[in-house]
């Protein structure tokens, strides 16, 4: 192949419209090539072009392997090289490329030719048959986690022996590994990890075989290299030995999965393993204002584990990043979603405004907000908040307490966490119902009832009665006492977060925010009866039945709708997409970056690289917010802004407040008292008992009475639904009635 010649390429199609570093990426002849691919700078242009140019070249479509990570990002690969003239390529991910080789090799380690792939559920459901063979109790792990931590070890090239611990887990898996996988090769199956750890095997003790892919494949390349975990790039080093024609694109800087395995050192020592390596930096940003790019750029050079890049661009500074410094999670909420309204009053489409947060629990205030203001909104890559399995499950709990005659939700509880029911048990405590003409409740609450069941069952629906009776005592008084009481009498917690994959933490989490909710919700003071009030017939629910009815409103409002919708993602789910304008909540310590990683510097850097990713998505404006005091798992904690923000360059970044609101922000910012409060006299004035007011996330009400002086004057407001409410006047977020504008 001929190397770059400079502008004179441009004449060709495949070079059209390329910078000179593109260009370059995709002219470069023989041997091994780096692309370093900064965020919006046209990475899979440049890949698909260089698999158009050595098919120019001479090079036979099957001659190259092109991998990547998901099957849909391979396929659009292809297909935009067939655009570009070129004929078909199979453009592969990791996993289905392996399949297909090993349908011809995997005889070579006594699997047959059509052998079996087992997915995760397959994978575990063996698992439990091996731990009955073994004895290895379930009420003492679930299989789920030890096919996990079996998967973890593949993927990081590792042995039960390297963990080192002395954990009942550690010490299971490794009874568990030799007879797994002496299973699988009998029935001649593999999982997932095994497609690629199984053809690494064979091509590491059979030379033979992989000096014939070598042949066969003479041309690499690998799309988002900063993902691929240690077995994949021992794959390519043997499917190309240095000094071999292989081409990884991708960027250190955006390197966040470490969770699934990635390993960012692949990217940062690829030069040492392939000496003589072409490095192209793709500096050339595409998307992002000036502003934006400066404030990413400032971010990540504060990370030790990179490749020196920077980022540059021709678009205009653009608007400054707006930073709102919240008193409560609350008034971070309802002032994104003002933010959001105010674009689409402007004629941006929905569509084109994201919403993004370092972890799942934080989109229950914001959705609350959404729905409140009636904007449509989509969440991408994940449920929403009360959808979510264990929101569910623990809710179905909470309306068996309030409604004993609520069979759905009670069969859905009744072995959840396992209590040695299954299907059969299930469907005999339904048939005891119907015969007895009882509910399901009322059966689990009969010894004499269950002599039919095992006495594991028996002893676990005794359990649960128990806990059901005491909780549902405390219903009158609230949901926060009658949640409590469920997870601690059903040890619902530890059977959520003990699957062994990455969403235990997230089910923590978001068990951690119902139980938030509950205390908001509890501490709102009681309706209070005044003789002025008509009788207009309604009954308010009180108590835990009324959290079930403010719960039931919000997951029945209709948050799709028709048109675009504003999409709320976490930054994991934003990789790879870009968005008009971005709003990144909870930038606080402990929340973004994750009170998990703080102690942990390698940890650190990649939640920078988090930050660096939520940046970059967006093209024109950016919006970060921070909340002083936030309740996390029903206590209220005073949180301190995010490290990150203080990284950023000050001079691209302009302090926000809500029109009711004015902050003088300390330059510091590193204490949770980081700023302080001034109460817009014109905004409060006319707040006094007898006027009607309006919050954004609780609709219309009117100020019942006043109490306290200065800044510490507190309303005491009753809705429209009835809620009586306590706000701080400074930071409660009220608005006169009358001045607003519809």
């Amino acid at each position: 192949m001929a190397a770059y010649a400079g502008p004179a390429l441009n004449d060709d199609p495949i070079f059209q419209d390329l910078n000179d570093e593109q260009a370059a990426a995709v002219a470069h002849g023989e041997g091994p090539l780096m692309v370093l691919a900064g965020a919006g700078s046209g990475k899979t242009r440049v890949v698909t072009r260089r698999i158009a140019r050595l098919l120019q070249s001479g090079v036979r479509p099957g001659q190259i392997l092109a991998m990547t990570f998901t099957n849909k990002a391979a396929g659009e690969m292809a297909h935009r090289v067939q655009q570009l003239g070129g004929e078909f390529v199979r453009v592969a991910t990791f996993h289905s490329a392996c399949a297909r080789f090993l349908r011809k090799d995997g005889p070579l380690l006594g699997y047959p030719a059509d052998f079996s792939i087992y997915d995760t559920q397959d994978r575990d459901a063996l698992i439990k048959e091996l731990m009955e063979d073994l004895g290895i109790p379930s009420a003492k792990v679930k299989p789920s986690l030890l096919g996990q931590w079996i998967s973890k070890l593949k993927n990081a090239a590792m042995k039960p022996g390297d963990l080192g611990g002395g954990d009942d887990v550690a010490r299971f898996v490794e009874r568990i590994w030799t007879p797994y996988h002496e299973r699988m090769r009998k029935v001649g199956a593999m999982d997932f990890d095994d497609l690629l750890g199984v053809f690494l095997q064979i091509l590491r003790e059979h030379p033979a075989v992989a000096e014939r892919y070598q042949q066969r494949f003479p041309w690499l390349l690998v799309d988002e290299f900063q993902d691929t975990n240690l077995v994949q790039y021992d794959l390519c080093k043997l499917l190309c030995p240095p000094p071999g024609n292989v081409c990884v694109v991708g960027d250190p800087d955006q390197s966040i999965y470490s969770f699934r395995g990635a390993e960012v050192r692949n990217i940062l020592q690829f030069e040492q393993d392939y000496p003589g390596t072409k490095v192209v930096r793709l500096e050339q940003n595409y998307r992002s204002t000036a502003n934006i790019l400066r404030a990413a750029e400032t971010v990540i050079a504060n990370n030790r584990m990179r490749k020196d890049k920077r980022l540059r661009t021709v678009a205009p500074p653009g608007a400054p990043i707006l930073r709102l410094r919240a008193a409560t999670a609350s008034e971070e909420a309802s002032t994104i979603v003002d933010g959001v309204k105010a674009l689409g009053e402007e004629g941006v489409p929905f569509d084109q405004v994201a919403i993004f947060y370092r972890a799942h629990w934080l989109s229950r205030g914001l959705e609350q907000a959404l729905k409140d203001q009636g904007v449509p909104y989509e969440i991408v890559g994940g449920l929403t908040f009360f959808e979510r399995r264990e929101i569910k499950d623990l809710l179905a709990y909470l309306r068996v307490l309030v409604n004993p005659l609520d069979d759905v939700s009670m069969a859905r509880i009744v072995n959840v966490p396992p209590r040695g029911l299954g299907k059969a048990g299930l469907e005999k405590l339904r048939q005891i119902a119907f015969e007895q003409g009882m509910s399901l409740r009322e059966v689990v609450a009969e010894p004499s009832l269950h002599g039919e069941l095992g006495p594991k069952a028996r002893k676990g629906l005794a359990e649960l009665a128990r806990t059901l009776d005491v909780a549902a005592q405390q219903a009158g008084n609230g949901a926060h006492g009658p949640l409590k009481l469920v997870l601690t009498g059903t040890n619902y917690l530890q059977h959520a977060t003990s699957f062994g994959d990455a969403e235990d933490s997230t089910r923590e989490e978001n068990i951690a925010e119902l139980v938030s909710d509950t205390v908001q919700y509890d501490k709102a003071p009681p309706v209070a009866a005044d003789a002025d009030d008509g009788d207009d017939g309604v009954v308010q629910a009180t108590g835990l039945a009324g959290y079930l009815q403010h719960v039931a409103l919000l997951t029945s409002a209709d948050t799709q709708g028709q048109g675009p919708a504003v999409r709320m993602m976490t930054v994991h789910a934003a990789k790879g997409l870009e968005f008009d304008h971005v709003f990144v909540a909870g930038l606080e310590e402990g929340t973004f970056p994750s009170v998990r990683v703080l102690d942990d510097p390698e940890q650190l850097e990649e939640e920078r690289r988090l930050v660096y990713v939520a940046l970059t998505r967006a093209r024109k404006t950016l919006f970060l917010s921070t909340v002083r005091d936030r309740m996390v798992n029903g206590e209220m904690q005073s949180l301190r802004p995010s490290r990150f923000l203080k990284e950023l360059p000050q001079d691209v970044l302009e302090n926000y407040a809500p029109s009711w609101r004015r902050y003088e922000a300390d330059e510091d910012g590193a204490r949770s008292s980081g700023w302080s409060v001034t109460p817009d006299p014109e905004a409060l004035a006319g707040l006094r008992p007898g006027v009607r007011v309006r919050h954004d996330l609780y609709g219309n009400g009117l100020i019942r009475r006043l109490a306290g002086r200065g800044m510490s004057t507190q309303a005491v407001v009753r809705f429209d639904d009835g809620v009586e409410r306590v706000f701080m006047l400074e930071y409660g977020g009220l608005k006169l009635l009358e001045d607003l504008q519809f």
